[in-house]
């Protein structure tokens, strides 16, 4: 069980979530819990039969992913530092997955990078409240893993399922009143992971269909990520300065408690999956 290794690593190396003007909890928590679904989702993902132009390049990418991330959780790094290791983490996904035979066009390139580096940010910024980013990224591995299975794409499917299944073992100790935060090296991991799948899933099946029910299936985290780049560029503030207008904290302000904000969002995400996956049927 990767829980109390997780709470280990987030002590000896100080990935500790202090409460603060712009947190919500109230107590001390430790913030490496990514480590127990990163380590999970690597380890199996080693001895299952994936092609090796996937496993490969989403193993290298996914351990630089997850170090950006840790690092951020230990000693704070600027965005425009995690940016650059987003970049980076892309460009070994990209070389190591053309160096194994993957073809990819300049123009897919292109796309690949705007949606991969936009949706980690997005699950990124969505993990405010306990539970949150873990349950509504469950939600939309399980809902890929559905639209793989409608378009064939065994390798994709088998991922997507294993994310499902790493996230959702650390759910408990997450949810309200969390044990653990997943932090940044856990939602780095998962929205990079998820969307390099997703890229996947409408690279290798060219369809309009499906790159719309991709985007269905991450509405929430997105639409929300878009909303406060727009509302930030509106007052003239840097777009990447953190703040406390999120849907979580608008529903919260609302008189939501944090549960029923965090069942809600994740309810809705769970909706916009499976209008994906029922236009993918259609």
């Amino acid at each position: 069980m990767m829980f109390y290794p997780s709470l280990v690593i987030s002590r000896t190396f100080g990935a500790i979530d202090l409460p603060g003007k712009r947190k919500i909890h109230t107590v001390p928590t430790a913030r490496a819990g990514g480590f127990s679904f990163f380590a999970a989702f690597s380890i199996v993902l080693i001895v299952l039969p994936i092609d090796i132009n996937l496993k490969i390049p989403l193993l290298l990418s996914g351990v630089l992913i997850f170090l950006v991330g840790f690092l951020d959780d230990t000693t704070s790094i600027t965005p425009f530092v995690k940016l650059a290791g987003q970049f980076l983490a892309f460009t070994v996904y990209l070389f190591t997955s053309e160096l194994l035979g993957y073809d990819l066009s300049a123009a897919k390139g292109i796309l690949s990078a705007i949606w991969i580096i936009f949706t980690t940010n997005a699950t990124n910024l969505i993990d405010g409240l306990d539970g949150l980013a873990g349950g509504i990224c469950t939600c939309e591995a399980l809902c890929l893993a559905a639209v793989a299975l409608i378009f064939g794409n065994k390798d994709v499917l088998i991922c997507a399922l294993l994310i499902f299944w790493s996230v959702l073992g650390f759910l408990p100790r997450n949810f309200p009143r969390a044990r653990i935060f997943m932090g940044d090296c856990g939602a780095l991991f998962l929205g990079f992971t998820l969307s390099v799948l997703s890229s996947r899933l409408v690279i290798e099946n060219n369809s309009i269909v499906c790159a719309i029910s991709i985007l269905l299936i991450f509405r929430v985290p997105t639409y929300d990520t878009n909303i406060s780049i727009v509302r930030r560029l509106f007052r003239r503030q840097n777009p990447f300065k953190a703040d406390k207008e999120h849907f979580h904290h608008h529903l919260i302000s609302h008189g939501f408690s944090k549960e029923c904000a965090t069942l809600l969002l994740i309810t809705v995400s769970l909706i916009f999956g499976f209008l994906g996956i029922l236009l993918s049927i259609i």
